[in-house]
């Protein structure tokens, strides 16, 4: 039988420090998206949040005036395996865990593993100041312990999502809860669009505590979703968005 269970302390903490997203608790200091402990406030939370409020490399941004990237810039390659449920309601978002070491993505010589993939609705990330209905959020990490985040974007379409299909009928309810089953897979392959031109830009984290130094990939193209699959998500979180951040000179980086 499938069962639905909490998080241990010590797998919390590493979902905390390794991911954008942190269930609800002492834990992560009570930070939620609107009123007095809305993004606003997050910096005076805590000293560990000091960088939400005085970093200079913060995420999200709107993206535009992206420079063409020099040809020796290191390219994306993805190696996405199917990957079974493990699905967590971490109290701000709708997160699914991958299996450690089956999945990775390169970074010319750099390879990073996938940690998870989480949703925010609406999307975080601007296209000259517009954003989007939803977006998923690829959570990566190399041995070094650098992060790396794919950013896609979803529009409304007649097709519905692979991968958000499999997950809906899987969501726990109740924030903190795990939801795994083995024999369901889904590959996070598709949640990417076909044609894989990005920009990429240095970032933080779009959550507490916006630790800085991610880099960030994000595809041009949209993905399709249904407005079924939209009113599902948004059933579990709408407004999990973080407002936009200064760009403070950092260059935007445009690779076909």
């Amino acid at each position: 039988m499938n069962k639905i269970k909490r998080l241990s302390v010590s797998a919390f903490l590493l979902a905390a420090f390794f991911t954008l997203t942190a269930s609800a608790g002492t834990a992560d200091h009570g930070w939620t998206y609107d009123g007095d402990h809305g993004p606003a406030h997050w910096g005076a939370m805590t000293e560990a949040f000091h960088a939400c409020e005085s970093g200079r490399a913060e995420s999200p941004i709107d993206i535009e005036k992206a420079k063409k990237a020099p040809t020796d810039m290191p390219r994306l390659k993805v190696n996405y395996q199917p990957l079974p449920i493990d699905i967590i309601n971490t109290g701000h978002a709708v997160q699914f865990n991958a299996t450690p070491g089956t999945d990775s993505i390169t970074l010319g010589n750099q390879a990073y593993q996938l940690v998870q993939f989480h949703f925010h609705s609406p999307g975080e990330e601007r296209f000259a100041g517009k954003d989007s209905v939803m977006d998923a959020h690829l959570v990566h990490r190399s041995e070094d312990g650098k992060l790396l985040v794919l950013a896609v974007q979803f529009q409304l379409g007649d097709q519905p999502n692979p991968v958000i299909h499999a997950m809906l009928d899987r969501i726990p309810s109740e924030k903190g809860a795990e939801f795994k089953v083995s024999a369901v897979m889904v590959n996070p392959i598709d949640l990417l669009p076909k044609h894989t031109s990005y920009y990429t830009y240095s970032g933080s984290l779009t959550t507490p505590p916006c630790s800085e130094g991610v880099t960030w990939i994000e595809f041009k193209e949209r993905v399709s979703m249904t407005q079924q699959q939209l009113d599902a998500m948004q059933r579990f979180y709408h407004g999990n968005q973080r407002p936009v951040q200064a760009l403070n000179g950092r260059e935007i980086w445009e690779v076909e």
